[in-house]
């Protein structure tokens, strides 16, 4: 190879901006480069909002889909990555490229799983399971999406939790501030997830209409692209009909986002489909008290009463409730806040999650 190096194949379906997208091109400022040479592929090439970060740190990037995404020349352009570029392993993120590099992968495949199996499609959890043994090891973001793959081919999935580094510009944050209008006395309520089925943009507005009548003046604010064409107008439209259009904004796809959580006094999950949600450890990090629905791996971070407040899923009035509560105690706010920014300084830093995920490597390697 002319290079001790062991040669990474970081493997994922999109890298647009979504968690694990962002562990990827985060994550990538801690790789170890004296020990490893990195390089990514993905297979659908409008999903590529985050190629440019990776870039401008050295990485090579290589889109192997088709221009409809993942086809079955997919398959062999993977393999000819692998051999032409002399791939000592794989790792793939979430199921459909887990899969397809179980399948078509000459080297050993790591794999890690994001999200709670039953959140899957039956087909995608049916073919993720076939094939799961095929795995040279395998990693889990919390203890709870590992329960959800207990007892499935091979070795069960080492826990290793997902991390965070987060640094937000003052300027940023005033100008997110300013973009959504509001006065300095303004409270605001932030939200950051795609649009897509389980996570709990209709129970927000849901929850934002019955808030508005008791706390008129509380703003909110939305980010998240959508997984299909329309949803971000559908939600928007419902927002409009429930008479929101000044109180709860959905921004669409931000690069920014993280400015507008550290503008807000609270941050907010309605989702009721999560394996350990990077924008909630996010918000943590920054500080900001955390209302969410005990989803998946969140109850392992939101710890009711102790890091945030935990409500129903699919509760809308519970939100609306834990969402009041939070606003109208400042001290709890306050107390809830630092505990979390404490929790995540100590436990879920994203550096400690790469160490871990390359010592699984030469593990791997070394077997």
């Amino acid at each position: 190879m002319g290079s001790d190096k062991i040669r990474v194949l970081v493997l994922i379906k999109g890298l647009g901006i979504g968690g694990a997208e962002k562990l990827i091109s985060e994550g990538a400022r801690f790789w170890d480069r004296e020990s490893f040479d990195y390089s990514v592929a993905y297979v659908l090439p409008w999903k590529d909002q985050l190629v440019g970060d990776l870039e401008s740190q050295g990485i090579e990037v290589q889109m192997i889909g088709g221009e409809r995404g993942l086809t079955p020349p997919t398959l062999s352009r993977l393999r000819r990555l692998v051999r032409d570029e002399h791939i000592d392993l794989i790792h793939a993120h979430l199921p459909t490229m887990g899969i397809v590099a179980r399948v078509a992968s000459p080297v050993p495949v790591v794999y890690t799983e994001h999200n709670m199996a039953d959140s899957y499609r039956p087909l995608t959890r049916t073919l993720n399971r076939m094939t799961y043994g095929r795995n040279a090891a395998a990693t889990a973001v919390s203890g709870a999406v590992a329960g959800s793959i207990a007892g499935w081919p091979g070795d069960p999935a080492m826990v290793i939790p997902n991390g965070v580094a987060v640094h937000v510009d003052p300027d940023g944050v005033a100008a997110a501030r300013q973009e959504l209008r509001l006065a300095e006395s303004d409270l605001l309520v932030a939200h950051v997830g795609n649009i897509r089925p389980g996570k709990g943009h209709d129970v927000l507005i849901d929850a934002v209409a019955r808030l508005h009548e008791r706390l008129p003046s509380v703003r909110f604010v939305s980010i998240g692209g959508e997984k299909y064409p329309g949803d971000l107008e559908r939600v928007r439209g419902r927002a409009i009909e429930a008479g929101l259009e000044d109180v709860l904004r959905f921004m669409g796809r931000r690069p920014d986002a993280l400015n507008f959580v550290a503008a807000a006094d609270l941050f907010v999950n309605p989702s009721s489909v999560e394996g350990l949600p990077v924008a909630i450890l996010e918000a943590m990090a920054l500080g900001r008290p955390v209302v969410a629905a005990a989803a998946g791996g969140v109850p392992g971070i939101v710890k009711d009463g102790v890091t945030g407040i935990l409500v129903e899923p699919n509760e809308p009035e519970a939100l609306a409730g834990g969402i009041e509560k939070m606003l109208n105690d400042p001290y709890l706010a306050e107390r809830l806040g630092q505990a979390a920014q404490d929790m995540v300084k100590k436990e879920y830093g994203l550096e400690p999650m790469v160490r871990a995920t390359e010592d699984v490597y030469r593990r791997v390697i070394r077997a």
